[in-house]
């Protein structure tokens, strides 16, 4: 068994990107599984800068690591190549060496973009990236998508749906009351970046599958964009991404089978955050309590999205919610990330560790998002600590609290903490 996993088990942002670039070390191919460009994760270099990831994998500045974009993966290529070349400013390989493009993802076309911003512009809005992520799954559902091997066999037919695709659009756009688009430049524009990524396609399931059988298997990390909350067919549904963001969907997402996944962990932050609309069961409303969260906006760790920049939601740690992302995933440990904000909330911080929910109280969160309105928190608190724990790397070392803190999540959830981050920084991570 050669594949360990990566999920949130949140609702995104939980910092998974700085534990797979600390789990990259140990791996040789580092391979996104699922979503598109409307994800975002921001690896902190050794030299202090950060680096935002939106499609790329977290293994990207590991010179050994092959990365690898996956079949339940959806590539915007205009939007790819950008990526690319913010990594390549910031003196980091990208060819063909390190970073292959599964044939059988799915291309986010121009229209698809377009159609999501018309949606978004009318009642129908639901609050998206306007990546026209929900766009392109759904063609690929209805069997009228492109894949990325058309590329390679068939450009010019790629050209011509990227042109009469926005063409077709025209009046819905132009009722929505948005601005009039050059049809003709966008597709030339959309297919210079197309020819540039064809260099990277390939079959990766054949290549993945040939790795993980060689006589010393290569090992594999899988990464999982956004979180369990966001999951299409477990998440607070219609408040939900449109891919797979489970362990679950590892399998078929990268074409292997399952029984050569060998761990999952799971990330938590210790101060749960959210972007966009649905239920948020614990959420903070209290405006000086959320100033004094989210500090100083301008750090590195600052809660805003990734890809968005929108300023997210804040709420307290939620048990019961991680308890139910725990069954589906089958979490063998948990990295817990952004300990050191934890004494934000004060003297003590409460916890949420079972919900009432119908006049019935539950300790496992219900499976959907009509029924998460109808449930409040039942907390504990913990006492918090004054310490800055930001140079410890030892648990021992810990202030009593904190310790306490992480053993007591331990402890309600039955999943043991493997890993705590202490700050946004590569080696500001606790080894337990």
């Amino acid at each position: 068994m050669s594949v360990d996993v990566i999920i949130g088990l949140q609702r995104g942002d939980e910092g998974k990107g700085r534990f797979v670039d600390m789990m990259a070390e140990d791996h040789d191919i580092v391979a996104r599984f699922n979503g598109g460009n409307n994800a975002g994760h921001t690896v902190v270099l050794p030299d202090g800068r950060d680096l935002a990831l939106h499609l790329v994998p977290s293994g990207i500045a590991h010179e050994h690591a092959m990365n690898i974009i996956g079949n339940g993966t959806v590539v915007n290529p205009v939007k790819l190549i950008e990526e690319i070349d913010d990594i390549r400013s910031k003196d980091i390989e990208v060819s063909r060496r390190n970073l292959l493009i599964s044939c059988a993802a799915q291309l986010v076309l121009p229209h698809h973009i377009c159609a999501d911003e018309i949606r978004e512009a009318g009642q129908g809005g639901q609050g998206s990236t306007k990546s026209g992520i929900a766009q392109v799954f759904s063609s690929k559902a209805s069997r009228t998508g492109v894949r990325m091997r058309e590329i390679l066999s068939d450009p010019q037919a790629v050209s011509i749906e990227a042109y009469e695709g926005l063409r077709a659009l025209r009046d819905q756009r132009e009722k929505a009351d948005l601005p009039k688009l050059d049809e003709e430049e966008i597709a030339h524009n959309y297919m210079i970046s197309v020819q540039k990524v064809g260099e990277y396609v390939t079959d990766t399931v054949l290549f993945l599958n040939q790795q993980l059988r060689k006589e010393k298997p290569a090992r594999v990390l899988a990464e999982g964009a956004q979180a369990y909350l966001l999951d299409i067919d477990h998440g607070m549904y219609p408040f939900v991404t449109s891919s797979t963001t489970t362990s679950g969907g590892v399998a078929t997402g990268l074409g292997i089978p399952p029984y050569l996944i060998d761990k999952v962990t799971g990330v938590v932050k210790a101060v749960q955050s959210h972007v966009g609309g649905g239920p948020f069961v614990t959420e903070v409303h209290d405006k000086e309590a959320l100033q004094m969260l989210h500090g100083d906006m301008s750090t590195i760790d600052a809660e805003k999205g990734t890809t968005t920049g929108r300023v997210r939601r804040l709420g307290y740690l939620d048990l019961p919610q991680i308890r139910r992302a725990q069954m589906v995933n089958g979490t063998h440990d948990v990295a817990l990330s952004k300990l050191d904000w934890f004494p934000r909330y004060g003297d003590d911080a409460p916890i949420c560790v079972a919900y009432e929910f119908d006049g019935v109280t539950t300790d496992i969160a219900p499976g959907s998002a009509d029924e998460l309105l109808r449930c409040k928190p039942v907390f504990e608190t913990l006492p918090t600590w004054e310490e800055d724990i930001q140079g410890v790397r030892n648990f021992s070392d810990l202030p009593e609290n904190a310790q306490k803190a992480v053993e007591f999540i331990e402890d309600r959830t039955n999943v043991p903490i493997s890993m705590i981050g202490v700050g946004p920084n590569r080696e500001q991570v606790i080894i337990r």
